[in-house]
């Protein structure tokens, strides 16, 4: 029930976002985790049949450009209706088994953000807790790379919550990771993904100041050229994007909704990162 008010409020959303796509294009940038068929719902993973049907709207009705070219069309102020950029978080290898076979049958480009420490085996995403290979290596993320168009990004050294590490911590992570990739001789856009769009003042700043030129959050919503670079908003997508709702997110319908629901969880974690910061001091 939650659901479907959710897609009749969307729904009637659509003629103003439509208007407001006309009047003033942006760049939407589109987060995918995982593309795998798993036994239950997983808010991170599209299922393969999905994601193609996802790709086909995206081939037939958008115009999917790199995340570098996004960024110079956005500092040059001509941005293009229906712009849209793909974005992986975690460096997944079925992003490359599953999803990159069908981005290339269209043609499409994406942008994989790599956690350094999962491409290089020292640990993965405990999210999923399997003994299986979860994630690219670097020969894997290199392969990655051969296709047009198709980039990586930084995503941290070992993917913590930056806003409950010291500033050491942070700094390596952020920095580390950059390092990381160069000495893997893998060639990175420069581009920052904040680790689950944990990012403060400090984070933000701590990106730029280590050389990075933009930096993506979880924040939803499309991007003007008026957009803070290291403030980037993307739009989640899930296994539950029928063609409708896909079409619905890619307008624009659901970033009201969302972003009030983005700013309640933004609260709810910043209070609780206060709290643990708080417990290391005493056990300190």
């Amino acid at each position: 029930m939650k659901g479907l008010l959710r897609t009749l409020v969307a729904l009637s959303f659509y003629p103003v976002s439509l208007i407001a796509n006309y009047l003033r294009p942006g760049v939407r940038i589109l987060m995918f985790h995982r593309v795998d068929s798993l036994p239950h719902f997983d808010q991170l993973t599209v299922s393969p049949g999905r994601f193609s049907q996802q790709m086909d709207i995206l081939a037939r009705s958008y115009r999917v450009i790199s995340l570098t070219q996004a960024l110079t069309e956005l500092a040059n102020g001509k941005v293009k209706r229906n712009t849209v950029v793909i974005t992986f978080d975690d460096g997944y290898l079925d992003n490359l088994t599953h999803a990159l076979p069908m981005m290339e049958e269209r043609g499409l480009p994406a942008s994989v953000f790599v956690t350094t420490e999962f491409a290089s085996g020292a640990q993965q995403h405990p999210r999923y807790g399997s003994s299986a290979r979860l994630h690219m290596n670097w020969g894997e993320v290199k392969e990655w790379l051969r296709f047009p168009g198709n980039e990586v990004g930084a995503h941290s050294r070992s993917h913590p919550y930056l806003q409950r590490v010291s500033d050491e911590q942070c700094r390596e992570e952020i920095a580390g990771c950059m390092g990381d990739m160069a000495a893997a001789g893998v060639a990175h856009n420069g581009i920052f993904c904040y680790p689950s769009g944990d990012v403060t003042e400090r984070e933000a700043h701590r990106v730029r100041a280590s050389g990075y030129v933009a930096a993506v959050t979880v924040a939803p919503g499309v991007n003007f050229p008026t957009t803070n670079r290291f403030w980037l908003h993307r739009t989640e997508v899930t296994d539950r994007d029928t063609p409708l709702l896909f079409r619905l997110k890619l307008a624009g319908c659901f970033d009201l909704i969302h972003g009030v629901l983005h700013v309640r969880r933004t609260r709810q974690f910043s209070k609780q990162s206060q709290v643990e910061k708080e417990l290391k001091g005493v056990n300190h």
